[in-house]
């Protein structure tokens, strides 16, 4: 078999740049094929291959802001963006005055308390158009801070604060917009609110208004849920209230309340009895105003209420 002679360093050269020649080739067009994709892709000149971070906040949901609110009425407090399309000179952002009015160049001082944002950009169109400023002014107003419609939202919510009332706000959907109910959540809510005017002189202390979130079943009644809220109003969500039971049962521990608990129904939810129980030898030791009180000795029927703690003894035979 014939043996290969080596290259000579002439072919050796030639056969090298050929090579050379090719790969650069091959490397241009992959960068030409490739170009649109890595365009899309910002990357730093000072380290090669590297992806530059997103800008902050661009990936990031935000929330909407108040000016996303177009049937809100306005008040005293309220800041609002009036913008004059085609007229930048007479668009501004002007915060409502304790008159209710807020100034406009040009026109002066326009009553908008009571208003919603829209009547409130129909006004100032009207003023400038009957003032000989502008044949057909294009006016857009929106509530930028919104701090006279308020309710506040405290307790067992996800996030507790204040909200302003897009123009009608029911008390389902103050606490939907709170994120919903923490896990601890008692099943009812107390409305608090404050007196009218009239009551107000005559030494009202307002109102305190129950709301039940569920029944029994744990499905929430629509109804009650629909309560409109009014400026100043306080939606408060309890924890949920607790018994405890503990001694000869299966699963003793702290567990919600019911309507009608009873001392049979407080055993049932810790498991029931074991072996060991006495039906016979139950005690209730209860707390009345931060005082404990002694045990009492308690039959099946007994009521229970939230805070007691339900001790089944053991049988002493």
């Amino acid at each position: 078999m014939p043996k290969r002679r080596a290259l000579t360093p002439a072919l050796s050269g030639r056969f090298a740049g050929r090579t050379f020649l090719l790969a650069a080739w091959l490397a241009t067009s992959l960068l030409a094929v490739s170009a649109p994709v890595s365009a899309q892709t910002p990357t730093d000149p000072g380290r090669a291959n590297t992806l530059l971070p997103a800008a902050p906040g661009v990936l990031a949901t935000q929330a909407l802001p108040t000016s996303t609110i177009t049937n809100t009425r306005v008040g005293a407090g309220d800041v609002l963006r009036v913008t004059v399309f085609g007229q930048p000179d007479l668009s501004a952002e002007v915060g409502v005055n304790e008159k209710g009015t807020i100034a406009v160049a040009l026109v002066g001082n326009v009553p908008v308390a009571g208003l919603t944002v829209g009547e409130v950009a129909t006004r100032i169109a009207d003023a400038l158009r009957n003032g000989g400023y502008l044949l057909r002014p294009e006016v857009s107003v929106e509530a930028i801070q919104v701090r006279s419609q308020m309710v506040s939202v405290l307790g067992e919510v996800r996030q507790p604060g204040r909200y302003p009332i897009p123009g009608r706000l029911t008390v389902l959907e103050l606490l939907a917009t709170a994120g919903g109910l923490t896990e601890q959540a008692d099943a009812s809510v107390t409305l608090l609110r404050r007196p009218d005017r009239a009551e107000g002189a005559a030494g009202g202390d307002g109102e305190r208004i129950p709301v039940r979130l569920g029944d029994s079943t744990g499905l929430p009644e629509r109804t009650p849920l629909d309560v409109e809220l009014r400026t100043g109003d306080v939606v408060y969500v309890d924890r949920k209230k607790l018994f405890y039971i503990h001694g000869e049962v299966n699963r003793p521990g702290a567990y919600p309340m019911e309507p009608g608990m009873t001392v049979m129904r407080a055993i049932a939810i810790g498991g029931g009895m074991n072996l060991r129980a006495s039906a016979r030898r139950i005690d209730i030791n209860r707390t009345v105003d931060g005082v404990p009180q002694p045990p009492v000795r308690s039959g099946l029927a007994a009521p229970v209420q939230p805070g007691d703690v339900v001790f089944v003894n053991e049988s002493l035979f």
